[in-house]
C-alpha cells in the first residue's frame, strides 16, 4: 500500500512514500493512481483491499481515506472528471462503476452502477474540459467479450457546480486540517 515519491532529475522529494492511514505492513497493492486535471497538488488511489486514497503531494498521510466505499472488492481503474474538480468514478473488478462527488458527500460514492452481462475490462472517461458547461461527458467501458460501449454521464456529474474549484480547495483545506490531527 506504499507509494514511493520520486523525480525525473532525482532531487530529493518529501514525503518520500505516501502511506495508508494504518501503521505497520498490509497486503494491499496499489492499483491505479490519477491525478487531479485541475491544478490541486492532489491525486487519488485505488488499491487492491478496495479502499480508496486522497493523497496531498506535500503529505505521508492521506487526506481521506475510504475503506468500505467497493465492499471490498479492488479497484480496478478511477479516473477524476475532465469537467468536474470534485467529481471522480471508479470500477471495481465485480465491474461496479461508482460516481463520487466529494461536494455532495465525503463519506463515499453518490452513485453506483453495476454493468453486466459482460465483465469490465478497463474504464476511461472523456470530456471536453474548456466547454465544461455545454460539453458532453462519456464512460468509455471496454469489455471482456472485445466491445466497446459508450455511456453519456447525467448532466449533475459533467456540469460544475457554481465556484466548484473554489468550494473543492475550501473542501481540501478542511480534510488537511483534520488530517493533522490524525496519528502518523
Amino acid at each position: 500500500g506504499l507509494i514511493s515519491h520520486g523525480t525525473r532529475q532525482d532531487l530529493r522529494v518529501s514525503p518520500k512514500l505516501f502511506r495508508p492511514w494504518q501503521r505497520g505492513i498490509r497486503p494491499v497493492k496499489v492499483n491505479v493512481i490519477d491525478f487531479s486535471p485541475f491544478g490541486e497538488p492532489v491525486f487519488l488511489a485505488g488499491c487492491s483491499d478496495g479502499s480508496i486514497r486522497l493523497h496531498q503531494l506535500t503529505s505521508a498521510q492521506p487526506l481521506l481515506q475510504w475503506d468500505g466505499s467497493t465492499g471490498g472488492r479492488a479497484v480496478a481503474a478511477l479516473q477524476w472528471s475532465p469537467t468536474r474538480p470534485a467529481v471522480f468514478l471508479v470500477q471495481d473488478v465485480a465491474s461496479r462503476i461508482y460516481v463520487w462527488d466529494l461536494l455532495q458527500s465525503d463519506l463515499g460514492p453518490v452513485a453506483m452502477q453495476p454493468i453486466s452481462p459482460d465483465s469490465l475490462v478497463a474504464m476511461t472517461v472523456l470530456g471536453e474540459p474548456e466547454k465544461a458547461s455545454g460539453s458532453f461527458q462519456a464512460l468509455v467501458l471496454a469489455r471482456a467479450s472485445g466491445t466497446v460501449d459508450i455511456q453519456y454521464l447525467k448532466r449533475q456529474w459533467t456540469s460544475p457546480e457554481a465556484d466548484e474549484h473554489s468550494r473543492l480547495r475550501l473542501f481540501l483545506q478542511g480534510a488537511l486540517r483534520k488530517e493533522g490531527g490524525l496519528p502518523t
